[in-house]
């Protein structure tokens, strides 16, 4: 059977990619149609990390557009949809397969629904409040034929908007195999490698993106981040490594002050990093601070405390590692205090129970595809809608 995913940004495709690997060590015909970051340099030409795991790109799409505009995402959705129906055309396969709620996941949706293929949908039921993306994911939700859940609330979740049970498997979130496959790396190594000096000391990890309700106070938000996040390392004798924003816009407004701040001996500012450095970056980091769905779905498989600054992420199911925050510099200050250095609530991050799955989830997805028939009519026909 054929699958053909498609991905356009980094974060997305770690997540697809033990799937991906998964399925075409059974009977799958796997390739991949990329578009969107991974086709830009400002963003690491991530696309090569696609072709370096070995997978077939059926397709490369550019439709990443480098402006704050509001426009941006509506025209890349168009611009993926025109190449992807052709893609699908061409290939036919079984099964689109996807991940989350970016241009990408509605676009596969609709194209899926217009073409009669049917769409597995990876990370559906998960509510969040505040984003353009978070009613999307919804909106894809109810165009998939198939659901692979990270956690059962979220399974719930779908039911509760009409979803046939039949369709939802609650397979875990997939990225953990990446995590737990990745060698480690000495210090040294990854210093190296990110030619970065720790000094020897501890450090944080920051990922901060642009929420789309709230564009008009993006620079007062990430500035305030910022100099709390430079108050605790100065204080407690801390480096932060910053990781750059999605794509999103706003996130050009992100990336001017970061390099304000980079020229500070404690704050080290990267580009994209490999998955192998990454995955060791956090796996020694004393936190994560920003606002970034990692601290949400990959951290408690770290046992890693996290700082969500903000109203991204509010409302979703969380392990019990994640401190919220307003934009107040002492209250953050105060919550990095906590999470890099109260053992008492370290050990209680240590011993937490991960509601979102482990390294089984990749395989449980496979095993959910090869039980579904796509010539089948009752996977394209919902006979239920609401």
């Amino acid at each position: 059977m054929k699958v053909l995913a498609v991905t356009g940004i980094r974060s997305e495709y770690d997540i697809l990619y033990p799937v991906l690997d998964e399925l075409r060590k059974s009977k799958f015909d796997v390739s991949i149609f990329v578009s969107g970051a991974h086709l830009s340099n400002e963003h690491g030409d991530t696309y090569k990390q696609i072709l370096s795991d070995d997978f077939e790109i059926a397709d490369y799409s550019d439709t990443y557009l480098s402006t704050d505009r509001l426009t941006q995402r509506p025209k890349g959705i168009s611009m993926i949809i025109s190449g992807l129906c052709q893609t699908v055309d061409r290939i036919k396969p079984d099964f689109l397969l996807v991940v989350g709620d970016r241009e990408e996941s509605i676009s596969v949706a609709i194209v899926g629904n217009y073409m009669d293929i049917l769409v597995v949908h990876l990370g559906g039921g998960d509510p969040v409040f505040g984003n353009t993306d978070d009613p999307i994911r919804f909106a894809v939700s109810k165009l998939s034929h198939v659901h692979c859940c990270f956690s059962q609330e979220y399974k719930k979740n779908l039911i509760n908007i009409g979803e046939e049970s039949f369709r939802i498997f609650n397979t875990g979130n997939p990225s953990y195999v990446n995590i737990s496959k990745v060698p480690n790396l000495s210090v040294d190594k990854l210093s190296k490698d990110l030619k970065i000096e720790f000094n020897n000391r501890p450090y944080i990890v920051m990922i901060k993106h642009p929420l789309s309700s709230e564009l008009g106070e993006v620079l007062e938000q990430i500035e305030t981040t910022l100099e709390a996040v430079c108050e605790f390392c100065e204080t407690y004798d801390f480096h932060v490594v910053i990781i750059p924003p999605n794509t999103d816009p706003g996130s050009n407004n992100i990336r001017n002050i970061i390099s304000k701040f980079s020229s500070l001996s404690r704050v080290h500012s990267l580009n994209t990093i490999p998955r192998k450095q990454f995955v060791n970056l956090i796996r020694g980091a004393s936190a994560l601070i920003g606002n970034s769905s990692m601290g949400i779905l990959e951290a408690p498989f770290y046992k890693l405390p996290v700082v969500n600054v903000g109203n991204r992420q509010l409302g979703r199911l969380n392990a019990g590692n994640v401190e919220f925050t307003p934009y107040d510099k002492k209250i953050i200050v105060k919550a990095l205090k906590k999470a890099c250095l109260d053992k008492k609530y370290r050990r209680k991050v240590e011993t937490l129970i991960n509601p979102f799955g482990d390294e089984s989830s990749a395989i449980n997805i496979r095993k959910a595809m090869e039980s579904i028939a796509p010539n089948d009519k009752k996977w394209l026909t919902k006979k239920r809608l609401c």
